[in-house]
């Protein structure tokens, strides 16, 4: 399916590559515009190549009907299993005060108001690593992002043979925040005012968060920054600056609510009373954890699905386990894990139950016997998951580099944005190296969707 993209690519690199001193002088442009705009991770840009990524109507369309196909399934599984706390503990790994928090009672139906399914492009598909439920990043960065992209003479030129179209995920994701808040939650607020909370010293995304409240401040809806030590709770109702809050967008983890818990009990107070909308709730973390990957390529779970679920999840998810000395299923091979695990490290990543920016992650094939053990011994411990491997497409771009432009071979994260049922844009990361996260040093990338594929003079 991706041979439809070659002749945009071709197109885009020879644009780049017919005249290389406009193209330094526009990626000079895309360096300055980041920053002028804001679209910083931190203090450094977000994105380092002038070609963007592509997708095919046809591709974005599979990507959306098999997204749709694993949160049903995912909805299915969690609505059988997840009213069993041992099952909870042991096999998805959450941890009792996890637990205690995810039941408290609140209005909004959904697990994950607002989420993301983190995916790398194969050769002719995609592949599905992990799900981030609990507060995805990245959606207003891609949204500036594609208007500098916009702005380059050189995107403009490869338009008027190759037409586009830019899904944002800012958008639908405010769009899906306002329904849920008026349809589920039963807010009043025409013009509802939102609270963005999250730990504010230290943090590289505040720069995504100016963005969404300038965002939100254009369409006429109050916002306020604020780090969650720093509310109040009146009446039940959350105040941000003395400012009453309808909507918190939750940026705050769970994991660093409770780290700081003592200095924001105001915090808790406002979940638990319900009147100020918390999206998303604490029960997102019930499909954040990387082990619900295990349920959906476990048979004893899987049995409840739908023949096009299981067939999504079979073409679409690598096998996955919780860490642990136990016998499971392998492709119809019943195995002891650790042993299999430790025989064939070449196949499989270690990877923490709960964490992101690719932070202890250890990769098989990159590592050396004795760090394999070591990894299996630390993931027993600290309950991390294995997966297997995925075998991960390399595109090229074309880059400069030390030594000039080149060709540069380029994994391509492509991550789809879920509001609710819907999907609404992506988030696409590319790298040279074995993980495409901006944490870990990899670039961002507006995608845009061709409208076609043919050159538009044939």
């Amino acid at each position: 399916m991706r041979q439809h993209l070659q002749p945009a690519i071709d197109h885009y690199h020879a644009l780049i590559a017919n005249d290389l001193t406009a193209a330094e002088n526009q990626l000079e442009q895309l360096r300055t515009q980041q920053h002028e705009r804001r679209a910083l991770f931190g203090g450094r840009p977000m994105a380092h190549s002038l070609r963007p990524t592509f997708l095919t109507e046809a591709m974005y369309a599979d990507v959306q009907d098999t997204v749709y196909l694993i949160r049903q399934a995912i909805l299915r599984i969690a609505s059988v299993f997840f009213n069993d706390e041992t099952l909870l503990r042991e096999e998805l790994g959450m941890e009792p005060w996890e637990i205690e928090l995810a039941a408290i009672p609140t209005r909004v139906i959904h697990l994950a108001a607002n989420a993301r399914l983190d995916a790398f492009l194969t050769e002719r598909s995609f592949k599905f690593v992990e799900f981030n439920g609990e507060s995805p990043a990245g959606m207003a960065y891609v949204n500036e992002l594609a208007k500098i992209y916009q702005d380059l003479p050189l995107f403009q030129t490869f338009t008027e043979q190759f037409p586009v179209r830019f899904v944002s995920p800012l958008q639908h994701a405010m769009q899906a925040f306002l329904r849920i808040y008026h349809d589920e939650f039963g807010g009043q607020e025409l013009q509802p005012t939102f609270a963005i909370v999250d730990r504010l010293e230290d943090v590289p995304t505040t720069h995504e968060f100016d963005l969404i409240k300038t965002y939100l401040q254009r369409l006429g809806y109050g916002c306020v920054v604020i780090d969650p030590r720093e509310l109040d709770c009146r009446n039940g109702w959350i105040y941000a600056n003395g400012t009453k809050i309808d909507i918190l967008y939750r940026r705050l983890l769970m994991n660093e609510f409770y780290e700081i818990r003592d200095d924001c009990q105001p915090y808790l107070e406002g979940y638990r009373a319900q009147k100020t909308c918390y999206l998303n709730t604490f029960r997102a973390k019930l499909v954040h954890k990387k082990a619900i990957f295990s349920f959906l390529t476990d048979e004893q779970y899987t049995k409840v699905l739908e023949a096009p679920q299981r067939q999504a999840i079979q073409q679409h998810i690598p096998w996955t386990r919780r860490l642990r000395p136990r016998t499971t299923e392998f492709r119809g091979l019943t195995i002891d894990l650790l042993d299999f695990a430790r025989q064939n490290q070449r196949y499989f990543v270690i990877k923490p139950n709960d964490a992101y920016g690719g932070s202890g992650v250890t990769l098989g094939f990159a590592s050396t016997p004795s760090e394999w053990d070591a990894a299996i011994e630390e993931g027993v411990e600290a309950g991390h998951v294995i997966q297997e491997t995925v075998d991960i497409h390399r595109e090229p771009f074309l880059m400069q580099t030390d030594n000039g432009w080149e060709q540069v071979p380029s994994i391509i994260d492509l991550d789809p944005y879920i509001n609710g049922p819907l999907m609404g844009g992506c988030l696409t990361r590319i790298s040279g190296s074995d993980l495409a996260n901006v944490t870990a040093g990899g670039g961002t990338l507006p995608m845009f969707i061709l409208r076609n594929t043919y050159h538009a003079n044939s």
